[in-house]
C-alpha cells in the first residue's frame, strides 16, 4: 500500500468514525475501538483531528436557508 492509499484509508477512517459519532452515541466498545485505532498510528490522531475539525466547521456555517435577512438598516449586503 503506497503513502497515498494510507493516507486515503485513514481518512475514509476518520469520515466514518465521525459520522458514527454525530449519528448515535458510542457505547464503551465503540469509544475503545476508536482509541485502538487513533493509538496505532500517529497519522490517525491527525486525520482525526482534521476531520472533526471541518465537521465543526461547516456545521457552523449556516445554509443559506439558515442564515434568514440581515437586521433592517444594516449595511450589510450579502454576496450574490
Amino acid at each position: 500500500m503506497t503513502e497515498t492509499e494510507r493516507g486515503d484509508a485513514a481518512w475514509a477512517w476518520a469520515v466514518n468514525w465521525t459520522l458514527q459519532e454525530y449519528r448515535e452515541p458510542r457505547d464503551g466498545a465503540a469509544r475503545e475501538a476508536l482509541q485502538h485505532w487513533l493509538a496505532e498510528a500517529p497519522a490517525h490522531r491527525q486525520v482525526y483531528r482534521q476531520v472533526r475539525g471541518l465537521w465543526l466547521i461547516t456545521g457552523l456555517i449556516p445554509t443559506r436557508d439558515e442564515q434568514g435577512r440581515p437586521p433592517s438598516g444594516s449595511s450589510f449586503r450579502p454576496c450574490p
